[in-house]
């Protein structure tokens, strides 16, 4: 009974989000629908737990279901990221829900997203990379159309949908080229025939760029990198702020996961060929994404289309310690990935605070909020301050020193990467600054004059606040212990990709 004793150690988190969505359907109809969120918050903190107690002490990776998933160090992190992410989330829609009457159904298809996201982090074969992927996509385009009686949400959810199964049929057909090759579903089988075939001659280059140019295509929509970066402004305008939360996060980890396991495992022999791609897609990335941020706040915008362009700006960063392709550039993209997570998600779990306050996610709007909501105005303004990468406190600055030094040290190529990136950077501390400044110091506009700072409707949302104080934590742990964060993600990188050297930050 070994295979049982291997498949409860890895998929026990798994297991348990099945159970809990299990629960959550048969109480869906009932009048103990309002309970749900509460013991699915325990499942979510038990399967974390259970990854923290039990999966970081495996000692080498374990292949499960005849291969088709994987517990090795990149699966370990980012399924715990995942989990923590997701409960940040649902303790942040609480208040958000009330106004809806299907609250239930929220919670329904944010667990079957989460198992999505859970499968496809560990995923080791095509076909489970597909399945998962699918399973993520087609309940996130439910999740983002959830507002049914919102015109917004409902275009948003359209788009994505064309959007999604364009890059999905794009990144099948990469796969199935894959396939047609090797005739093996499972990576690490697909990688030693691509080898053969390569060492025959049989595989020409030309070959092997089309299928990279297929697959980072799909890639590259799950992570809302440019070009494949249309839908997401829409999308996180028009999705319910929660939503958009997790798609900004969680979504972004699992392609990340996906990304460094084809690109640094499986197609490590053809790193002459993806290099370049990646690096034009992070340049485009970078440069579009800072720049039209900017434009948004100089327009006064929605702040979360603002969000979607500083993402696809960070997401420009990460990508370049992947097309460096060196030890210490992977290791620093994974931290960034980390980092930014948890600032991410503190930035939007503010947005949803200030959203349930006024109903408005105009930039304008946010003048004044440190008058009338000092903790929210705090919280968001060190959320911000951590993602234009200056040190208060300095985990953001720390993620965006140590990418850009990797990138420094990796060549011509990446000085020139690194400059990017830098000039870049200057860009985006002027508009997250901007917000900071408009609601410290400018006057209380008359949404924020209207907020009621009665000190007894906190206890309205003593979940969304409760999220918020854990993220500003987050944040400040990630300070002191960055140097142990670096350790993690460095023995995830020598996994992948074994020679590297561990960098730490002094």
């Amino acid at each position: 009974m070994n295979w049982l004793n291997d498949l409860m150690t890895v998929l026990y988190p798994e297991i348990l989000l099945l159970f809990a969505l299990t629960i959550a359907i048969l109480l869906s109809t009932s009048k103990f629908n309002n309970t749900i969120w509460i013991f699915t918050t325990i499942f979510l903190i038990t399967g974390a737990l259970h990854i923290i107690r039990n999966q970081f002490s495996i000692s080498e990776p374990m292949s499960i279901l005849g291969g088709m998933f994987i517990a090795d160090r990149l699966s370990i992190i980012f399924r715990l990221i995942t989990l923590v992410i997701t409960t940040l989330v649902l303790l942040g829609s609480v208040k958000y829900l009330e106004g809806f009457i299907h609250r239930s159904e929220f919670i329904i298809l944010l667990l079957t997203s989460v198992l999505g996201i859970m499968f496809l982090i560990g995923a080791n074969d095509l076909v489970a990379i597909f399945i998962a992927l699918e399973t993520l996509g087609l309940s996130s385009i439910l999740l983002v159309g959830y507002s049914k009686y919102d015109t917004r949400s409902n275009e948003a959810s359209l788009k994505y949908l064309v959007n999604s199964a364009s890059a999905s049929a794009i990144f099948l057909f990469g796969l199935s080229i894959l396939y047609g090759l090797t005739g093996s579903t499972q990576l690490p089988e697909i990688k030693y025939k691509l080898l053969q075939l390569s060492q025959d001659g049989v595989l020409s280059n030309p070959l092997i760029a089309v299928i990279l140019i297929l697959i980072i295509c799909g890639l590259a929509f799950k992570l809302s990198s440019v070009p494949m970066h249309m839908w997401a402004p829409d999308v996180y305008e028009g999705a319910p702020t929660p939503v958009t939360a997790f798609l900004s996060v969680a979504s972004k980890a699992a392609a990340f996961a996906l990304t460094l396991r084809i690109m640094v495992s499986l197609f490590d022999f053809a790193n002459n060929i993806w290099q370049p791609i990646i690096a034009v897609i992070a340049v485009l990335s970078m440069v579009i994404g800072n720049f039209v941020a900017l434009g948004q706040i100089i327009n006064k915008a929605s702040i979360k289309r603002l969000m979607a362009y500083s993402s696809i700006a960070q997401i420009g960063y990460i990508l370049t310690g992947i097309a460096l392709f060196t030890n210490e550039s992977l290791n620093a993209a994974t931290f960034y990935l980390v980092i930014y997570s948890i600032m991410n998600i503190g930035a939007f779990l503010g947005i949803i605070a200030f959203g349930n306050e006024t109903n408005s996610d105009s930039i304008s709007d946010y003048s004044g909020l440190a008058q009338k909501k000092p903790f929210l105005a705090f919280a968001l303004a060190v959320c911000f301050f951590n993602l234009a990468g200056l040190p208060l406190p300095p985990a953001g600055f720390i993620a965006k020193f140590i990418l850009i030094k990797a990138s420094f040290e990796a060549g011509l190529f990446g000085i020139m990467l690194g400059s990017i990136a830098l000039i870049t950077t200057i860009l985006s501390i002027y508009y997250y600054s901007y917000i900071a400044k408009l609601m410290i110091v400018d006057k209380p506009s008359l949404s924020v004059q209207n907020i009621n700072s009665n000190k007894s409707a906190l206890g309205k949302s003593g979940e969304l606040y409760a999220a918020i104080t854990l993220t500003i934590i987050g944040i400040f742990l990630c300070t002191v212990f960055s140097n142990p964060i670096l350790k993690i993600t460095n023995s995830t990188i020598t996994e992948l990709f074994p020679g590297n050297n561990f960098i730490s930050f002094k």
